[in-house]
């Protein structure tokens, strides 16, 4: 069966062929989009350079505006990483330090339920859109949660990061994050207040009667987009972002999550869309972990795929990196790139020096010394998990603050 989507007011046209299941299916393979952030070329000039992979130039705004618009026509994304790292520089979600989920459907084919997850409820499928890989929730009330090893999974400080698929066609659309896959096993003295989800909408985020809307999303209007989701619990707090807003501010919550479901809630014809979920287990803090084994290993900071160009959601690390050596002055790093096995050696090493490098320059660019600071790629010569799953390639993946 084949069905094409209008997209109406201009913003966003895309053609959707649906074909029987374990059939190709593909999203998005005429995209256009138009991009109507206005970039201030006097703000953060220096973290546009960074994020954009090259220096500034007479006109930049509207190279940069122009960019930006042919990029998100390619990918179906709102504006370009170099727009978007100057709202994100209050950004202050910090991610876990060891690895424990991580799905970038590397390997998938399209049409096909996607190999490392449990389908709770509904219909869902991997599919292409924009160029990368997704997973589709088909149907209204889909639900799939991570395939684990063990069920309860979750431990007391934990990062969840997921991007998500906001559709102009349906305005009303939001996804359900459960920290309780299966409300059947709802115990009160457990749980407590995880029977419900955080419903995530285009314009805000809601967790039974916490949270808010954003006054700045709900101007942008709703348009077809992505939009990055991240939730942080320690112990009894939880703080849950969309983009670079935090919504969410738990002191103290009752109950304890123990895994994840993720359910669509589109109700209309709508494309509902998950990518590059990622679950991490939280650590020490920054400083501490220089005094503990003299190095910070972090997976906050985020490049394009296969680029040395910085991706906004990396701003809450690079920041609390920033302000570290700001008070600790004596404290200097080698900023150290390391990748997966993927790929031959020579690329890899030379992708992670550049990732370095383009490190080093965004903590200059912030006011950080030259001098307190070195770039080395280190490719895929160190391996922290020498593992071949998923998640030791994610663990491998990361970028090293080495004491010097």
């Amino acid at each position: 069966m084949n069905k094409r989507l209008s997209l109406l007011g201009g913003a966003l046209a895309l053609s959707l062929l649906v074909l029987p299941a374990h059939a190709q299916f593909n999203i998005g393979d005429k995209l256009k989009s138009k991009v109507n952030e206005k970039i201030d070329a006097k703000l953060n000039k220096t973290a546009d350079q960074v994020t954009s992979g090259k220096k500034a130039s007479s006109g930049a705004a509207k190279e940069s505006e122009e960019a930006a618009t042919e990029e998100t026509a390619a990918e179906g994304t709102s504006a370009a990483p170099e727009a978007k790292a100057k709202v994100w520089t209050k950004y202050d979600f910090v991610p876990g330090d060891k690895v424990l989920f991580a799905d970038n459907l590397k390997g998938e084919e399209n049409g096909e339920f996607p190999s490392r997850w449990d389908l709770k409820n509904g219909n869902a499928e991997v599919a292409s859109f924009g160029g990368t890989d997704v997973i589709h929730l088909v149907s209204n009330g889909t639900a799939i949660s991570p395939l684990m090893k063990t069920e309860n999974y979750l431990p007391e400080t934990f990062t969840v990061e997921m991007d998500v698929y906001f559709d102009s066609d349906n305005p009303n659309m939001a996804y359900e994050i459960y920290f309780l896959s299966d409300l059947n096993k709802y115990n009160e003295a457990t749980h407590g207040m995880f029977w419900d989800p955080i419903v995530i909408s285009p314009e805000g985020v809601h967790f039974k009667n916490f949270g808010s809307n954003s006054a700045e999303l709900q101007a942008t209007g709703t348009k077809s987009q992505w939009r990055h989701v991240s939730i942080a619990f320690n112990k009894r707090s939880m703080k849950v972002y969309l983009d670079q807003h935090r919504l969410i501010n738990i002191p103290n919550t009752t109950g304890k999550p123990v895994n994840l479901k993720i359910k669509s809630d589109r109700r209309i014809e709508g494309n509902a869309m998950v990518k590059n979920v990622f679950i991490a287990e939280g650590g020490k803090k920054l400083y501490d972990q220089v005094l503990a084994t003299g190095k910070i290993v972090t997976y906050g900071v985020k490049f394009d795929t296969n680029k040395a160009v910085i991706r906004p959601e990396s701003m809450g690390t690079l920041n609390s990196i920033v302000k570290l050596m700001q008070e600790q002055p004596s404290l200097n790093f080698s900023v150290d790139g390391h990748t997966d096995s993927d790929g031959d050696d020579a690329s890899n090493l030379k992708l992670s020096q550049q990732r370095a490098e383009a490190v080093k320059t965004y903590l200059v660019s912030q006011g950080i010394a030259d001098s307190r600071l070195k770039a080395k790629g280190q490719g895929e010569s160190k391996p922290l998990d020498k593992g071949t799953t998923v998640e030791a390639k994610a663990n491998n993946r990361r970028v090293e603050f080495v004491k010097i």
